[in-house]
């Protein structure tokens, strides 16, 4: 008995010891009215919050694929209360350039400001590329809305006499309130209210150099972003490439990214979300994985291009988490779960196509073993979806795998024609790289199924139908260009496969773009130039709606 009160007192004085050890770890820095970090390039990042003090609570390192992410997190103290948070993760890349993102969390209902700063020391001086050239032309979007996000602030190129010290991209500051719906079995939808974005950025020059300032605006319970990406090389060789970049971020200012976070970037979701709101703003995996950054580092070799890809893949990964596998959505669709019982987090299946082919090409083009065959996952869970019956069957032959995909769905989901397509030609490029039939299989079927329903994809005003139902009825207006260029790609990729093109798919080819010209809609350079190399130059000939971009 006397033993076992003995190990019991000897028990409690470790565990009280262990107590006041990690306090002392916890409050080993005391609160302060500013913070500085190391960064990589040998300088000092700079954190103030207006009339508040901070204390270091947490430091952690992340490695990622060709990357490495250090987070530092610091509460914001006023009257001894924790009223919010300072988050700083530099993403480190094996170029040595480097992405600083800030997050100033608010907890309370009281608005204050932060700023983060970086002295450049020396003889230094300054210009700066600002993106804002032209007025953007807004137009409201039947499914999207407005969206009044725009582009980043710029970009500053820091010189001593004829050397360059800095390349900076610098972002704009995104203000947003977090919004969660949470359902009965445990998961939840998870988006943002954007509530602005604001131009702020101050260069102070005196005696000692430059000092580069990025405000973080906060009107309460919210949370406020910024980012920018330091490099000691020119991000933009070729002045021609950046002037395109600069247009083409003003043209297509919805489907480039320029909200970044240390998780991934932000951009304009559908009304139909939920929690419901016009500004609603969210990790769509349509813009995480950087499919565009990947195509124009592919043609340029510029390196802000190639820093964008890496930050896409660490972003990724990043989302994923520990779910192994499949990318899942992370906000309803209150369509789909009108329709099909399905809430978020769901599987998308075209997303979770994009994903593995921007993985596989990613290791393709940079060398990078262990993403070189990202795609045999998904081409895996294709085959399994035909295996439990997720199709809907066409009577004459040929199947198709649904769009969606969640445990929890009351009935099966429609099928997109692009949907269809693009994970057609997913599976063929994935056999041509495996030779495994049954992926093979799948695709035949698929393709067997958009050939027996035939002409019935066509509208009576030339364009196609956007989806086939369960019961085999069509609905919804199609995509532009998308369903158009998968069409495109899977001709192709059938020669490739060594079979013949389809007759029907030509059909379709021929009647998209006649009506995309009867109706005076845009034409990328790219599409036009596809038609062209497969015979539909006719068409598209004297037409003058075609873009470069």
């Amino acid at each position: 008995m006397f033993n076992q009160i003995k190990f019991f007192v000897m028990f409690c004085f470790v565990v009280v010891l262990a107590v006041i050890n990690s306090e002392q770890v916890y409050s080993s820095e005391l609160p302060q009215e500013k913070a500085s970090i190391s960064l990589p390039n040998s300088a000092q990042l700079n954190l103030e919050v207006q009339g508040k003090l901070l204390q270091k609570s947490n430091s952690s390192q992340n490695k990622n694929i060709r990357s490495k992410d250090i987070t530092t997190v610091y509460e914001v103290v006023e009257d001894h209360k924790n009223v919010g948070s300072l988050n700083v993760t530099i993403r480190e890349l094996d170029n040595g350039d480097f992405f600083i993102f800030t997050q100033l969390k608010n907890n309370s209902s009281n608005g204050y400001d932060a700023s983060i700063s970086m002295p450049i020391s020396g003889n230094v001086r300054y210009n700066l590329t600002d993106f804002e050239r032209t007025e953007i032309q807004r137009e409201h979007h039947h499914v999207y809305g407005i969206d009044p996000t725009t582009y980043p602030v710029g970009l500053l190129k820091v010189r001593e006499y004829d050397q360059l010290v800095t390349n900076m991209m610098i972002s704009r500051n995104y203000v947003s309130k977090e919004l969660v719906k949470e359902y009965e079995n445990g998961e939840k939808s998870v988006l943002r209210e954007l509530t602005s974005e604001n131009k702020a950025l101050n260069l102070a020059m005196d005696n000692s150099g430059l000092t580069v300032t990025l405000p973080l605006h906060s009107t309460g319970n919210d949370l406020s972003e910024n980012w920018m990406l330091v490099s000691k090389e020119p991000l933009f060789k070729d002045k021609e490439v950046l002037d395109e970049w600069i247009a083409r971020t003003s043209k297509q200012y919805t489907e480039i990214n320029k909200w970044f976070t240390a998780k991934g970037p932000y951009s304009k979701l559908p009304w139909s979300i939920e929690p419901g709101t016009t500004l609603g703003y969210g990790r769509n995996l349509v813009t995480v994985q950087d499919k565009k950054a990947l195509n124009h580092y592919d043609a340029t070799k510029e390196r802000y291009f190639y820093d964008l890809i890496l930050n896409s893949v660490a972003n990724l990964f990043i989302f994923q988490g520990e779910k192994e596998g499949l990318w899942e959505t992370e906000y309803t669709s209150t369509w789909l779960k009108r329709d099909y019982g399905i809430n978020a987090p769901y599987v998308d299946t075209r997303h979770n196509e994009n994903i593995a082919l921007f993985l596989k090409h990613t290791g393709e083009l940079l060398d990078i073993d262990e993403l070189k065959k990202a795609n045999i996952m998904y081409a895996d869970f294709l085959v399994n979806q035909v295996e439990i019956g997720n199709i809907i069957e066409i009577p004459n032959g040929g199947y198709f795998v649904t769009d969606y995909y969640s445990p929890q769905q009351t009935r099966k989901t429609h099928v997109s024609l692009n949907h269809a397509l693009g994970e057609m030609n997913f599976l063929l490029e994935t056999y041509q790289q495996t030779k495994k039939k049954a992926y093979l299989e799948v695709a035949k079927n698929m393709r067997l199924a958009v050939e027996n329903i035939g002409e019935k994809w066509v509208r009576d005003n030339g364009d196609v139908w956007y989806q086939i139902n369960g019961d085999l009825t069509f609905g919804g207006t199609d995509y532009p260009l998308l369903t158009l260029e998968d069409l495109l790609k899977s001709q192709k990729h059938w020669e490739e496969a060594g079979e013949k093109r389809s007759d029907m798919f030509d059909l379709l080819i021929r009647s998209k773009t006649k009506y995309l010209v009867d109706s005076k809609q845009e034409i990328l350079g790219h599409v036009a130039n596809a038609l062209a190399e497969q015979g539909f130059e006719e068409i598209i000939d004297g037409y003058e709606n075609i873009s470069k971009f």
